[in-house]
């Protein structure tokens, strides 16, 4: 199987520089001392630009190899050959950084072809993604405005999306009702196939931002997989909730290969002064989708709000790409459209994203 994965690389057009640590013809690692194999595969690693490793047979050897080309900031794909009877290292499976996919002979040449053009997109990303974030009716909307006419003026080329895309998305639209309340109330389907309405949405968008990344755009999001990782996770019972987000990320991130944020802005406001903001926007011509309803179904529960609020907030700890953006004075009083925009001006600059 080593030989087929490196034969469909090199039919891929790649440059193979390692095809195997340890020579599978004498068990040996071409008769080199150790300390010399040691340099000569992290050497090769420092040089590549993806590692691919075979994890079906649990390794030290793989495994140390792994962590020094991620540490070296280099992709890295494991394999894990499907037909196989050990079952696949948790360690390896729980990796935040690693992509794993599962493979067999009939499918490689598939699943490289995926992983490695999605590899290659990443290198030429010249432009970085912001996403403004934020419980509904936090001023997401003005605040991107504002950014969006601050990155004309300093003539930043720049492109703009909002998620959800209520009227121009297939799936986009299917949030839309499900928002509405046209297939119950917020809890009567699953949070993960809820989800899948949000996760489609983005992915029909992807190639699109991957594109504007390459040209060396700065795009800003309206929401991302960042509000789904808040939202539906909230719906999850607590000792589930890692379980969740950790098939949240997987999925949007990993399968569906979306671009990962560059600077995650989250507009913290109190959901008592967030839901008198959302009773002034209620009937514009933005929020049709609620089909005359005042709010929608997430924005009419009060104490999920709140719940949400908790778990942005534990996500900004996370995540260090995530920077907070209080919109209070310390007497609880919104902040001047201004004073806020001014503040995620700092954070950009701090993050060193323009």
């Amino acid at each position: 199987m080593y030989q087929e994965v490196v034969k469909n690389l090199k039919k891929l057009g790649h440059e193979v520089v390692s095809e195997y640590v340890v020579n599978p013809a004498t068990k040996l690692g071409d008769g080199l001392p150790a300390q010399d194999l040691f340099k000569r595969e992290t050497v090769i690693i420092d040089k590549a630009d993806v590692m691919i490793a075979d994890v079906t047979m649990p390794s030290w050897g793989t495994a140390f190899l792994i962590e020094h080309a991620l540490a070296e900031g280099k992709p890295v794909l494991a394999l894990y050959y499907k037909e196989a009877e050990m079952p696949l290292p948790m360690m390896i499976e729980g990796h935040p950084e690693l992509y794993v996919a599962h493979y067999s002979k009939g499918n490689i040449r598939t699943i490289l072809k995926k992983n490695l053009d999605y590899f290659v997109s990443m290198k030429q990303k010249k432009g970085k993604l912001i996403v403004i974030d934020g419980t509904d009716g936090s001023g997401k909307g003005t605040q991107t405005e504002l950014l969006l006419k601050y990155l004309e003026s300093q003539k930043k080329p720049h492109k703009y999306i909002d998620f959800p895309r209520y009227y121009t998305s297939f799936h986009g639209k299917m949030v839309a009702r499900y928002l509405s309340g046209e297939f119950g109330g917020k809890d009567s389907a699953s949070p993960y196939l809820s989800s899948l309405f949000y996760a489609l949405d983005r992915l029909t968008a992807r190639d699109e931002i991957i594109s504007w990344l390459e040209e060396g755009n700065v795009v800003v999001a309206n929401r991302y997989t960042t509000s789904s990782m808040a939202f539906q996770t909230a719906r999850i019972e607590k000792a589930k909730q890692e379980e969740f987000l950790k098939w949240l990320y997987e999925m949007e991130y990993k399968e569906h290969k979306l671009p990962k944020e560059d600077l995650v802005l989250f507009l913290y406001v109190p959901v008592e002064i967030s839901q008198k903001l959302l009773e002034k926007k209620a009937g514009t011509q933005a929020r049709r989708y609620t089909n005359g309803k005042k709010k929608d179904i997430h924005e009419s529960d009060v104490e999920y709000q709140k719940t949400v609020l908790k778990l942005y907030l534990k996500l900004a700890k996370k995540y260090p790409h995530w920077e907070v953006i209080k919109c209070v004075d310390a007497q609880g009083k919104i902040l001047s459209i201004e004073k806020i925009h001014s503040k995620i001006l700092s954070a950009i600059k701090k993050h060193k994203i323009l």
